[in-house]
């Protein structure tokens, strides 16, 4: 079994808290930025390496089959216009043992990697962020969805026994002869298509909840129960615009876009240090044994060492430095022109979710009162029909009437709880 499966049978109960801690517990998504960031922090202690002292080892064994043939001129003997002679220097085996010592003491380039490579691990760990809240989003809407259609499922189970009802007393109408087979037809209809909605909306409520499980990036749904409603969301979330109205918009998005605008100037800063020399230290010892027949006798072996300092210093390139650092000019003016733009997006997001929930506080105060009227109107008509003062085709007009207010109400805190999520993130405050 896997670890999804345990969770989805222990957790019967599920908050909107429970469901989100899980999606930010078990999805995938969230996973794959951590190792991301792990990866650039990696980074950094690589390009960190590239400053630390190399030493290494080399071990060469020769053997010469032939020997080079040098010629030293006559002249060299005291013999002028003398011919050459013709000698062979060296031995048969030729064994090196060497160590090499690099010590780097000023190297701009990789001090600029290291800087960069910060700056990336910082945008990287963002990322986690962004993932969170784009989790949090999905993981909420689906929850939403779900007791949404558990709601609606209940109305239609609600209809479904009322459209029963009323068909099963106008049986007993029609045999008083109080109404005609037409409106017991009508029942008849009016219930069969009711229990046909109760089953559509019975599946939805099973695709929803599964729905549900997913975002939360588990295997099985489980006997899960929502522990939420929808009433109880509203009302947390009812002073939503007085809590938010002081807070200032603190986007992950504008944060990494700021972070992308010190990536592009870190690297003009390597470019222009790239003109500056490289200077580093370096050492080696070998120990070289020489024989004519192989042997590693320590007799033969005839260490030399030696230490210096080495300065490199770029004289021309092809302008390669100079067009590469105007690339990234290019580059860090295009991110500040889109970190603008973002703030500028956001800034809309704000204004326009907080209109939107302006007016659906407003709808929200209209559809309660419709609610109010139409349950008054049920409760009317219904002791009318008892009375036998109207059809049970009436009251189901009524009824209907309710269903549908009671329909427009959810849809209504639905759309609500929506626009607050959407807002939250709009000011970067999930």
């Amino acid at each position: 079994m896997v670890a999804g499966e345990s969770i989805a049978q222990d957790s019967t109960r599920l908050s909107l808290q429970t469901a989100i801690d899980n999606a930010l517990k078990h999805r995938d998504e969230i996973k794959i930025q951590k190792v991301n960031t792990e990866y650039s922090q990696n980074e950094i202690k690589k390009n960190g390496s590239k400053l630390l002292p190399q030493l290494t080892g080399d071990l060469d064994g020769r053997y010469n089959s032939q020997l080079q043939t040098n010629i030293i001129p006559g002249d060299a003997f005291g013999a002028p216009g003398a011919p050459g002679r013709r000698v062979q220097f060296g031995t048969k085996y030729n064994t090196l043992a060497a160590f090499n010592l690099t010590v780097p003491v000023y190297n701009p380039v990789d001090y600029g990697d290291r800087k960069i490579a910060k700056v990336q691990a910082a945008y990287d760990a963002l990322n986690v962020d962004k993932s969170e809240v784009d989790m949090v989003v999905e993981v909420t809407r689906s929850y939403f969805n779900v007791l949404l259609d558990k709601e609606k499922e209940k109305l239609s189970k609600n209809n479904r026994d009322n459209t029963q009802a009323i068909y099963t007393m106008s049986k007993d109408q029609l045999a008083k002869g109080a109404i005609t087979s037409y409106d017991l037809e009508k029942n008849r209809i009016n219930y069969e298509n009711a229990q046909s909605d109760h089953q559509k909306d019975e599946n939805n409520s099973r695709l929803a909840l599964l729905d549900l499980a997913y975002r939360m990036g588990l295997d099985t749904i489980g006997n899960i129960v929502l522990t939420d409603n929808l009433n109880s969301l509203y009302k947390q979330y009812s002073n939503t615009l007085s809590e938010e109205q002081d807070q200032t918009i603190n986007r992950v998005e504008v944060k990494q876009q700021m972070l992308q605008e010190q990536i592009y100037q870190q690297n003009i800063d390597k470019q222009n240090k790239s003109y500056l020399p490289t200077v580093s230290l370096y050492g080696n010892y070998t120990g070289q044994n020489l024989s004519n027949n192989f042997s590693l006798n320590g007799n033969n072996w005839y260490p030399y060492n030696y230490v210096g300092l080495k300065v490199s210093v770029p004289i021309f390139d092809g302008f390669q430095k100079e067009r590469t650092k105007r690339g990234y000019q290019l580059q860090l003016a295009s991110a500040k022109l889109m970190t603008e733009k973002l703030k500028r997006d956001f800034s809309h997001d704000v204004q326009a979710t907080k209109i939107s929930l302006l007016n659906d506080q407003q709808d929200m105060q209209n559809q309660q009162n419709n609610l109010k009227s139409a349950n008054e109107l049920y409760k009317i008509d219904a002791d009318r029909l008892q009375k036998g003062s109207i059809k049970p085709t009436d009251l189901t007009n009524t009824y209907y009437t309710l269903q549908q207010t009671q329909t427009n109400y959810l849809n209504a805190v639905y759309t609500y709880l929506l626009d607050v999520i959407q807002y939250k993130k709009a000011l970067g405050n999930l």
